[in-house]
């Protein structure tokens, strides 16, 4: 292992993925004599003195792997012997301490955990035959092991960091901040910032105006003034290596100080400057100065109230756009608005890039970006704009359609006496009347529940979003809602459970009207929101059908239609669902409407998987709404259910429970679905597709079928 070994070593650099391209050229810069691109890393060949320089110098990897052995690994037999062919003892001390991270499975290793102990007994078991002692396990050990297994192959090494390459040492680990240190670094060189850091210009600024932890302002002055990441941490190579070369690591660590003194002499060239409208940028000046970083600008403002730049010779703005997934574009243009007002107001010396999830709307700027870089920011998705003139668009997109809000108030006309006729609240208001905007348009009370359909394969994706966007700055005005009350989901074809399954949200919940009726809906939490606007026509013709009659709601979901049915006087409605949590959403309906007090039992809400309940009911129905789902493969059913293929045999068990002169009422959304003649052929059956069909879904035909069954 020593540094100046004919053979170079082999080494992995892990780091996000996107970044591979930029470590590969770092590394070279670092001295390898070679390098691979991989997978979230960058395999490299080089000596001793190559690893420990790229450990404390590299801004973009995460880990620093030696790689000891590779072969086949493809079941227990074949990885013992690569563990066994490896000296162990030339890099750990019997009695001292190590850890294995495992990575993969093979034929006979089915889960990591266990392969990371297997590994670690086999090991010991090598320190053991030797000194009659072996090496304990520790989360603070002499020696990390990583092991990786991938289709067939395996490879072995030692992880020679201490601790993860991207934690600098200036900011507490438990403080939350964007994005890592080392993605800002990758971000900062796809920016430009070390070709400017190395231009002509006397003076160079770096400003974020929306700093958060003012990471990029932080990583862009190491940068500039030559100061190695490693200088920061406590500790940054795994000193309790046996292999360690404590004189080689001292000699470079010395090298690095006086780099860092070196560059501090040039800082009066750049000017740093961080903003942020909240206190978070007093903790990020606070970082700053505990890494004694020469003076910076730091202020505390909106982007209105922003003062005007020392004026620079040449100068990168830089920042992370706001945006989440489930923003609200109405809320976020005004951000957006100002922000780019004020990079557009900028010297023409100045350049600028932004940082952003890949879904953030972009063009809400205004500003024409250069080019645009994908990475990943965690797990999410991101991209980075960057722009080589911060210079607004001449003719900025129109953001509000005239079409489209002249459409709405056309819908809402039509409306007007329909609504309020049935005394309701929630309605459609707009349904893809204009191919170009692709959505549906639900109001519930003041919240405006906004669906969007799939674009077609011939649109392209960026015309698609910006449509989109247009769309939802339309909305509001032309609905008299508050933007922040405007709840956006995308439409796709579900499968199974998706449509009912819970999306993982914070809970908007509200109660609207129908028919006198009213219901509690959630607009976030689940794809669909609890009431199917569709169904009202058919929930209220069950309300004018049910005096004293037994009714029977199977596929439930919350509750709407036996709500309906007890309101009209049923003398005993039962509910079924396999859904615990819908039967309780369905119980609050009936709270919601003063049917909670039922001493006699003639609310019932059951908990069951509705076929078999079906097929072993003994009681008598009088009305029966059927409406189950179009296909349905949940843990807590033995089979799949499909409505175009099982439907048949549902609506026998259906009928065998009907009394004599009842009404089966059968529904379901499929709309490639077709009524098997087996059914006509048995029973009674009315095609009441176009009654059930209410005025403000008169667009969509096919949203769902609809029959009346009887013997």
């Amino acid at each position: 292992m020593q540094s100046d070994n004919a053979t170079p070593l082999q080494w992995f650099f892990a780091c996000p993925q996107f970044i591979e391209p930029l470590l590969a050229d770092e590394l070279s810069r670092c001295g390898a004599e070679s390098v691979k691109i991989g997978h979230a890393g960058v395999q490299a060949w080089g000596d001793l003195r190559f690893g420990y320089y790229a450990m404390l110098w590299s801004r973009l990897a995460s880990r620093a792997t030696l790689q000891l052995a590779q072969g086949f690994g493809k079941n227990q037999a074949e990885l013992q012997t690569l563990l066994h062919s490896i000296d162990w003892q030339q890099h750990l001390r019997p009695e001292g301490t190590l850890k294995v991270r495992f990575f993969g499975l093979n034929d006979d290793i089915r889960n990591t955990q266990f392969g990371a102990q297997w590994v670690k007994d086999q090991i010991g078991d090598q320190f053991r035959s030797q000194h009659g002692i072996r090496p304990s396990v520790s989360n603070t050990p002499d020696l990390v092991v990583v092991v990786n297994l991938h289709k067939g192959n395996a490879s072995i090494g030692i992880e020679l960091n201490q601790h993860s390459l991207h934690q600098r040492g200036y900011r507490d680990l438990d403080t939350h901040a964007p994005m890592r240190e080392n993605l800002a670094a990758a971000l900062l060189i796809r920016a430009g910032w070390p070709e400017l850091v190395v231009s002509e210009a006397e003076l160079v600024a770096l400003i974020d105006p929306q700093c958060a932890a003012g990471t990029f302002l932080i990583e862009g002055a190491l940068m500039a003034l030559d100061i190695a990441p490693g200088l920061l941490r406590q500790h940054t190579v795994a000193e309790r290596w046996l292999g360690h070369d404590a004189e080689l690591w001292n000699t470079l660590y010395a090298e690095a100080q006086d780099r860092r003194v070196t560059g501090l002499t040039n800082a009066e060239r750049f000017e740093f400057w961080g903003n942020d409208r909240d206190a978070a940028v007093m903790a990020a000046r606070a970082d700053w100065r505990s890494i004694n970083l020469p003076a910076a600008r730091w202020t505390q403002c909106s982007l209105t109230t922003m003062p005007a730049p020392t004026i620079a010779d040449k100068a990168l703005v830089i920042s992370n756009l706001p945006f989440e997934i489930n923003a609200n574009i109405v809320t976020v243009k005004p951000h957006y608005d100002a922000l780019s007002a004020w990079m557009a107001s900028l010297p023409p010396g100045y350049r600028g890039a932004l940082f952003a999830e890949a879904a953030a709307p972009i063009s809400l700027t205004n500003l024409f970006y250069s080019k645009e870089y994908r990475f990943l920011n965690g797990e999410t998705e991101s991209k980075l704009y960057t722009f080589e003139r911060l210079v607004q668009k001449e003719h900025p997109a129109i953001w509000i359609s005239d079409d489209l809000a002249n459409r709405i108030t056309k819908n809402l006309r039509k409306l007007k006496s329909f609504i309020k006729q049935r005394d309701i609240n929630a309605y459609r208001v707009y349904d893809m009347d204009i191919p170009e905007y692709a959505i549906a348009v639900d109001r519930y009370a003041d919240w405006l529940h906004v669906q969007e359909y799939a674009p077609p394969k011939t649109i392209d994706d960026k015309v698609a979003e910006q449509r989109l966007q247009q769309a939802l700055l339309t909305l509001p005005a032309a609905l008299g809602v508050d933007p922040n009350k405007i709840v956006l989901k995308q439409r796709r074809q579900q499968k199974g459970k998706s449509q009912y399954e819970k999306q993982g949200r914070v809970e908007q919940a509200l109660t609207v009207i129908e028919h006198g009726v009213l219901f509690k809906v959630n607009l976030t939490d689940y794809l669909d929101t609890g009431l199917f606007l569709d169904h009202r026509p058919i929930r209220y013709w069950l309300q004018q059908h049910s005096k004293n009659k037994k009714v029977l709601n199977l596929f439930c979901y919350t509750g709407t239609a036996s709500v309906h049915a007890a309101i009209g006087g049923a003398d005993r409605v039962d509910s079924v669902d396999m859904s615990a949590t819908y039967l309780e959403w369905a119980k609050d309906n009936f709270s919601l409407n003063n049917l909670q007090h039922d001493p006699y039992r003639r609310y019932r809400f059951i908990q069951a998987n509705v076929l078999e309940w079906l097929y072993d009911c003994d009681e008598y129905y009088d009305l029966i709404f059927l409406d189950p789902p179009t296909f349905s493969n949940s843990k807590r059913m033995q089979d799949t259910f499909d409505v175009q293929r099982d439907h048949v045999a549902l609506i026998d068990d259906a009928m065998r429970v009907l009394s004599p002169d009842g009404t089966l009422i059968f529904s379901n959304n499929f709309r490639k679905f077709k009524l098997d003649t087996e059914v006509e052929n048995k029973y009674a059956v009315q095609d009441y597709r176009k009654q059930s069909l209410p005025l403000d879904f008169e667009r969509d035909p096919k949203i769902h079928g609809c029959w009346l069954i009887k013997h």
